[in-house]
């Protein structure tokens, strides 16, 4: 009987001090912490060639690379001049980008790629990216890790621009009226 118990105790006490933990006990919490990078997902549906696909991880990567520099004009080259999302077009998205880069610093984004789509017959060539992902910062006001974006299977359209792959909208916003869109949070960024 005393095994028995014991075999009770020892779950117990360690589901305690798993638990204790998450409620700070055991010293400060850290931050979610996030990937930082460009990734494909192991299943994810490639109708692309793996040049073309290269070509969009590589924009994505520039992107990030420029927001870990603070490099605005760099973070900007994602997005195509045509670039239109709930209301924001690539004047208004790169003055929100300047706020963000008031505020934070220390960016990092994590995009997970589960499916790329290319219209490589369309003119100019044209590419839908189911992409789960998040943008975080460090506060210059708290020093606090902010998660100031995330999203889940979005899909980021794209067209081929001026030699590079570059963001023009995201699916929703090309496909529903506008009394679904302003019910919809805007993710504006990647």
């Amino acid at each position: 009987m005393h095994g028995g118990r014991m075999l009770v105790v020892v779950p117990a006490v360690i589901a305690l001090a798993v638990g204790l933990d998450g409620c700070e006990l055991f010293g400060p919490r850290h931050s979610i912490p996030d990937l930082r990078g460009t990734y494909i997902a192991h299943n994810a549906d490639i109708q692309a060639d793996p040049k073309t696909v290269d070509a969009i991880i590589s924009a994505f990567r520039q992107a990030e690379a420029a927001l870990q520099r603070g490099d605005l004009d760099a973070v900007m080259m994602l997005y195509a001049k045509s670039y239109k999302h709930h209301g924001y077009n690539e004047t208004t998205l790169r003055g929100v980008w300047k706020d963000l880069f008031k505020e934070y610093h220390d960016f990092s984004a994590t995009h997970v790629f589960s499916r790329i789509k290319v219209e490589p017959n369309e003119t100019p060539p044209t590419a839908q990216i189911t992409c789960t992902g998040s943008l975080w910062g460090l506060s210059k006001r708290t020093g606090e890790r902010v998660n100031i974006d995330s999203w889940f299977g979005e899909v980021h359209y794209m067209v081929y621009e001026n030699g590079s792959w570059r963001m023009y909208g995201h699916a929703w916003e090309n496909r529903l009226d506008k009394e679904t869109r302003s019910e919809r949070p805007p993710h504006p960024f990647f």
